[in-house]
């Protein structure tokens, strides 16, 4: 199962408010004085990796003494290992997972929902804690805590910062998955595979992953116009999604073969597409669970475009790709490359010139994906955790702008277009000696 560090910390805050009524007993202090020592040291790493744009800041110094308090109290708590302390390690722990690919708003907003969750884990010790010493540390604890929400308050995180308490954190698939898990495993798989900006991706894993993306955006579009007899009369998002490939089909990087095994981001995406297929293309058919997955899963569509548009801009910059210069817009200075044809000397390096086509559709899919994410309801009897609220409302608020009415219409006809020429297009020979 993937999890997230939102739900984490809901779970947290929630099971720490529960426990506020059983404070008196001792193991249960006990237990979130340790939840809190793992808390310090999700704010530790988030002071180390930064949260404040100005060096000792007024944030930076006050989660920096957050930190410092809550890794005091615990130092005086009996070792304990229940469930709030198994809650805050989990969450710490995916805090230093998610730390390579978080920028500095989304590392602010992680130390205010942490801040947020210490405040309910501190309620907890207030009814029971009788020692002066252990008051006084809980005290300080309080007081930071405060002082970090004031600093919210004053400088709140955005939106789309707060996005990362919603990124899944990927789990290993396995055979035993249902459908709705799998569709959640295998989207946090490719999202987390698509995220580091200094991994290189060959051409062949982005083409499934594409694949796989509009598979997932044809089920959300499915999933939107359920019950009604409305078709789509523009572009979708899974039209976005098969103008990417169209526009890099012109090139390679020589892993366009069969590959015997597939790498696990590969893997999942070809089992997303299948689970979504095999499930029909009727969402009456299908089962709640996995109309939330899918409903979820299509969240993070704008994220994976977004990565992968990078991944197509490091492409640029080193010269990964190649293709035959017939098979691109002429340029003068390729003369002699273009007359070669499909021979040896025909072949270039792709520039960013040449990706402008796929970086374009890449900037038209994340417009589509984010109205088609931002359109999704939550289906869950159990509203709340299995949805990404976060990324929900950022995706919603990037919609409501003035702005981008005008960019979504532009993006919906510049697809249209673009499958159109590719349909036009003739048939490409096949590269002779």
């Amino acid at each position: 199962m993937t999890t997230t560090l939102g739900e984490l910390l809901d779970t947290l805050t929630d099971a720490a408010h529960d426990a506020t009524r059983s404070a008196t007993d001792a193991p249960v202090r006990a237990d979130a004085g340790c939840a809190l020592g793992h808390l310090g040291r999700a704010l530790t790493q988030l002071h180390r990796d930064g949260v404040s744009p100005l060096h000792r800041g007024q944030r930076e110094q006050r989660v920096t003494a957050l930190a410092a308090a809550c890794t005091e109290l615990a130092a005086r708590a009996p070792a304990t290992e229940a469930r709030l302390t198994r809650l805050a390690a989990s969450a710490a722990d995916t805090l230093a997972v998610l730390h390579e690919h978080t920028t500095l708003a989304e590392r602010w907003a992680s130390a205010v929902a942490v801040a947020d969750t210490v405040t309910a884990l501190s309620a907890v010790l207030t009814q029971g804690t009788g020692a002066v010493p252990a008051a006084d540390w809980l005290s300080d604890v309080q007081r930071q805590a405060v002082l970090v929400q004031l600093s919210a308050a004053t400088q709140p995180p955005t939106r789309t910062a707060a996005t990362i308490l919603d990124r899944p954190v990927a789990a290993t698939l396995t055979s035993r998955h249902s459908d709705a898990d799998l569709v959640r495993t295998a989207t946090a798989v490719l999202v987390a595979a698509t995220s580091k900006p200094s991994q290189r991706r060959s051409l062949a894993e982005v083409l499934a992953y594409t694949l796989a993306a509009e598979t997932l955006a044809s089920a959300a579009e499915a999933l939107r116009h359920a019950g009604t007899e409305a078709t789509p009369a523009q572009a979708t998002a899974a039209d976005g999604w098969r103008a990417v490939r169209a526009a890099l089909r012109p090139f390679n990087d020589g892993s366009r073969h069969r590959h015997d095994v597939a790498p696990p981001a590969v893997d999942a995406a070809r089992r997303l597409q299948a689970a979504l297929r095999h499930a029909g293309s009727r969402p009456s058919t299908w089962s709640t669970p996995l109309r939330v997955a899918v409903a979820a899963a299509s969240q993070h569509l704008p994220t994976l475009a977004t990565q992968l548009h990078r991944t197509a801009c490091s492409w640029a910059d080193t010269g990964a790709l190649f293709a035959y210069a017939r098979d691109l817009p002429f340029r003068p200075q390729r003369v002699a490359e273009h007359l070669a044809g499909y021979r040896p000397g025909g072949l270039i390096r792709a520039d960013t010139a040449d990706l402008r086509p796929a970086l374009n559709a890449l900037g038209h899919v994340h417009l589509l994906s984010v109205a088609l994410a931002s359109a999704a309801v939550e289906t869950s009897p159990h509203p709340g955790r299995a949805f990404p609220r976060r990324t929900w409302a950022a995706n919603r608020a990037l919609v409501d702008r003035p702005e981008s009415a005008a960019a979504l219409a532009a993006a919906t006809h510049n697809t249209y277009l673009h499958l159109q020429a590719t349909n036009a297009a003739p048939p490409r020979p096949r590269p002779s000696r």
